[in-house]
């Protein structure tokens, strides 16, 4: 694989990064075993496969066959996600488990565009921040079960959104204060667990 990079962009993304650090085997490196591992997730099925990496089934099997030139990096980056996000499920799964069952706390380091909900009203405009957190068992179990029932992003956004409400704004206030958090968008986002 290339150069992995543990931050990302998405909350989907961050959290499969995450879990690499709990791989038990390196996933394929070459292209052409990247792509027949994907064909094996995909039942075979090119056209699936095409479909989800947003792209021809034609131009996959160039990539196989060719690799990774400049011209195919929007392929490369597609099928090296979602080799990262398919790969080694029940190890992904074990660790979840066993980072619930050890008091359930993930830290999380991000920069991000917040926009805020209080008593006083909203703000419109929403500002950039930097800040590394805990994450608190429930949130954190909220995470993964919706990452493994492949929850689309705006839910993974919801839930960390109100995660860091609850774990940043709320942790020396009283429950059931106004003040919420939203996350409008992500700069760089890493999960530590």
């Amino acid at each position: 694989m290339s150069t992995l990079s543990l931050s990302a962009n998405t909350v989907q993304e961050a959290l499969d990064r995450a879990d690499a650090r709990h791989w038990t085997r390196n996933p394929p490196r070459s292209p052409r075993a990247r792509l027949a591992f994907l064909l094996r997730k995909s039942g075979g099925d090119h056209a699936l496969l095409a479909t989800r990496l947003q792209t021809t089934p034609q131009a996959l099997k160039t990539f196989s066959s060719q690799g990774g030139d400049a011209e195919n990096r929007a392929l490369q980056q597609a099928v090296e996600r979602d080799v990262i996000r398919l790969w080694q499920p029940r190890i992904r799964r074990h660790a979840h488990a066993t980072i619930l069952h050890n008091n359930g706390q993930m830290m999380v380091s991000f920069r991000a565009w917040l926009g805020f909900i209080a008593a006083a009203g909203s703000s419109d405009d929403p500002r950039l921040r930097t800040l590394t957190l805990s994450l608190h068992a429930p949130h954190v179990e909220a995470l993964f079960s919706a990452r493994h029932r492949g929850a689309p992003e705006p839910e993974l956004l919801a839930i960390l959104s109100h995660a860091l409400s609850a774990c940043y704004f709320h942790r020396n206030r009283p429950q059931g204060t106004a003040e919420k958090v939203r996350i409008e968008r992500i700069d760089y986002l890493e999960f530590y667990f």
